[in-house]
């Protein structure tokens, strides 16, 4: 635990916004965001589609990807069930069902609240997804849906919502290899003093960089991911005591 949170601690917020704007994810709504001018039609459409990824038929890095591209040639919403049709084919009717649901209650938010409203405080766009959908707040799909919200109000407007802290890590199934316990990740989060739902970007995403990559970061970051890297590969030994 102390070599982990010693690594953790040694992140800047720089340092994370850095390391995120390298997430794959993260770069497949940079370039949606250059095709869709206006914010809140780019937002709902990130949202839906966060709340949308699960049970996915390739790589959720991929799955991004796809969806920029699709919806950077015609941004409407109504497009989103020939997408899933085409991308997210597992438990298609399941989904479609969940699909209009999802649609029905970002509209309800988007009308409700300003992008103001949401930027200020990011709880809310929990809070009320949460209640609209039937969901748990902590639920992986609506603590994504914050993330991605996060990143894609991040690229709209150059800074990040307010109230980061507050909001759950979307344990998927990477992080559950270190552990599924959600007070694991509160209690890390508190230590660390890194927003849960900044977590798996310092501990998944360096594992997925090529090397290419790796090399634009600055020497002392890239420093910091190798030894956190090297952290996560020994999960198994570190868990246990981050249980504790």
């Amino acid at each position: 635990m102390e070599n982990l949170l010693k690594v953790l601690k040694e992140f800047s917020k720089e340092d994370i916004e850095k390391l995120e704007s390298f997430d794959r994810q993260y770069k497949a709504l940079e370039k949606l965001h250059k095709e869709i001018k206006n914010p809140q039609d780019f937002l709902k459409l990130v949202v839906i589609n966060a709340l949308m990824s699960y049970q996915l038929q390739m790589k959720g890095e991929k799955y991004w990807e796809t969806f920029s591209e699709f919806f950077s040639e015609s941004p409407e919403i109504e497009r989103f069930e020939e997408f899933i049709k085409t991308n997210n084919k597992r438990f298609l009717n399941a989904k479609l069902k969940r699909l209009h649901k999802v649609i029905k209650c970002v509209k309800k938010l988007f009308s409700n609240y300003s992008l103001t409203d949401l930027g200020k405080d990011l709880t809310i766009l929990v809070k009320e997804l949460s209640k609209c959908l039937n969901q748990k707040i902590d639920s992986k799909t609506v603590v994504f849906a914050a993330k991605m919200f996060m990143y894609g109000y991040r690229i709209a407007f150059g800074k990040n919502p307010e109230k980061l802290e507050e909001i759950a890590i979307p344990i998927d199934s990477r992080l559950s290899k270190i552990s599924s316990d959600k007070n694991f990740w509160k209690k890390l989060s508190e230590k660390s003093r890194i927003p849960q739902i900044r977590l798996d970007a310092v501990l998944w995403i360096p594992m997925g960089l090529e090397e290419s990559s790796l090399k634009e970061l600055p020497e002392k970051l890239k420093f910091k991911l190798r030894r956190i890297t090297e952290l996560v590969k020994k999960k198994n030994s570190s868990c246990n005591s981050l249980r504790k």
